[in-house]
């Protein structure tokens, strides 16, 4: 979200809003110690940036969307606790539900509300189980399809409330979410907006390149900036470190070690080529954590797709061209019919 953003929805608490406006004064410091990061490696660069924690930027995030009008509930969905945001819309065309990628929570992928919420009569974002506020399940990290399960059984709940089809707009892991909820349930999808999503097939080699635990947060940090994007917005390097020490928690390896392994690597050829609902495939050419085969993949197979590369963007468009993702998005749902 926007230094702004956080900064207006922080006012109603001083304590967290003097912390949010020193951080933000530290704006140009952080941009050129991206820089040298990318230069020079990242250990003595980040010597000096806040080592903040994950979940202190998503309690932030939390009282943001709050202020500004969400709702946040945690309840049960296909078996398991599940915590949800949702913003009342004042639109007619589909419900949308925002869907994070791995590791991720609401906040990754709140940046879209303000183009959904015209146009939709409610917007969900679902955090998946052990995700964001979701607690993990008690059976331990989930696989993909155990993913794909809950997404359907949130997509039916909001079909019923609101009754017509619904928008599934999702990054990474939940954009191959949100194309297998619409090849298994295309009587709930209106269409689909998947932001460099996963699901295309991986070779060896790619998957070898996605990264395992990192030993040194600082070189992890580094790493991951590489990976996720072409100019690394600012406030990613204040939990940056911890980033990097999260990517080795069981919930984000599961998906990983399947994926190793030859499970759940793809959606498959049989997914793809049977989802037959309007998709958007939007695609930061400067990806460097998912292969631009993949773009090639999806453009080839699902059938009426478009596809289309956004220059000089990363691996999470919401977030490095805000303004274009949002722009693509609102386009693309004033077209669906439900």
């Amino acid at each position: 979200m926007s230094e702004e953003t956080l900064a207006e929805a922080l006012e109603r608490d001083p304590a967290p809003r003097r912390l949010w406006l020193a951080l933000a004064s530290q704006r140009k410091r952080l941009g050129l110690a991206a820089r040298r990061v990318l230069a020079q490696g990242g250990q003595l660069a980040l010597r000096g940036v806040p080592d903040l924690s994950l979940d202190l930027l998503m309690r932030l995030a939390h009282g943001a969307m709050l202020a500004q009008g969400a709702e946040s509930w945690t309840a049960s969905l296909h078996g398991y606790r599940v915590h949800r945001y949702a913003f009342a819309g004042h639109g007619v065309g589909p419900a949308a539900l925002l869907l994070h990628g791995l590791g991720g929570s609401a906040s990754s992928i709140a940046p879209l509300v303000p183009a959904l919420v015209p146009r939709s009569p409610r917007v969900v974002l679902l955090e998946l189980p052990g995700h964001g506020r979701s607690p993990q399940p008690a059976s331990g990290p989930l696989s993909a399809r155990e993913y794909g399960a809950v997404v359907i059984a949130c997509a039916e709940e909001m079909a019923r409330e609101h009754r017509g089809k619904v928008v599934l707009i999702g990054n990474s892991l939940g954009g191959a979410l949100a194309l297998y909820a619409a090849h298994e349930r295309p009587d709930l999808c209106a269409g689909v907006v998947g932001m460099n999503p996963a699901g295309a097939e991986l070779s060896d080699e790619a998957m070898t390149a996605l990264p395992r635990a990192f030993d040194d947060p600082n070189l992890g940090a580094a790493h991951m900036a590489r990976l996720l994007f072409h100019r690394t917005p600012w406030p990613f390097w204040l939990v940056a470190r911890d980033f990097a020490r999260h990517w080795g928690t069981p919930t984000v390896q599961r998906i990983l070690d399947d994926a190793r392994a030859g499970n759940d690597r793809s959606l498959g050829l049989d997914v793809l080529t049977d989802i037959h609902v309007p998709v958007l495939i939007l695609w930061g050419a400067q990806d460097r954590l998912l292969p631009a085969t993949s773009a090639d993949d999806f453009r080839r197979h699902i059938p009426g797709a478009t596809v289309e590369l956004i220059p000089d963007c990363g691996h999470i468009p919401q977030l490095e061209r805000p303004a274009y993702t949002r722009r693509r998005v609102r386009e693309f749902i004033e077209k669906l019919k439900t």
